[in-house]
């Protein structure tokens, strides 16, 4: 990988674990010049005012603005790529189908690792394969 296509990335979780957990799996792809950390979906928008994201990682349920109206008003206004990271949004489930219909790039379950690091590295490793997709590295 090449450090000169530096991108920017943008975390919307209301958990600060879950955070922190997507920011040191995105920082091993190294093409992120910037991480930006967002606990809810009006606090992401106003984020997005002030910079451009390549990427966004948008969780589901979340206070204040889910990632569902979140995602409604991304796509009103900017080009980013979305990837929906929330285990409320597995294959077949109503967010699933509503997040698609709004355009979503991506859907990966949550990289949860308490009871399984395994289960935990291997969804990382999907994220990390999404992101370089989306990103054409």
């Amino acid at each position: 990988m090449t450090k000169n296509i530096a991108k920017n990335i943008l975390i919307v979780d209301d958990s600060k674990l879950m955070r922190m957990m997507l920011k040191k799996i995105v920082e091993e792809l190294a093409v992120f010049n910037l991480i930006v950390e967002a606990e809810n979906g009006k606090i992401a928008l106003d984020k997005l005012n002030d910079n451009s994201f390549d990427i966004i990682l948008l969780d589901i349920e979340m206070p204040v603005m889910n990632g569902v109206d979140t995602l409604r008003e991304i796509r009103l206004r900017h080009k980013s790529k979305v990837i929906v990271v929330s285990s409320l949004a597995q294959i077949g489930s109503s967010y699933s189908a509503e997040v698609k219909n709004l355009g979503v790039d991506g859907i990966i379950d949550k990289p949860g690792g308490a009871l399984d690091p395994t289960l935990a590295q291997k969804k990382g490793e999907d994220l990390k394969d999404l992101i370089n997709k989306l990103l054409n590295i």
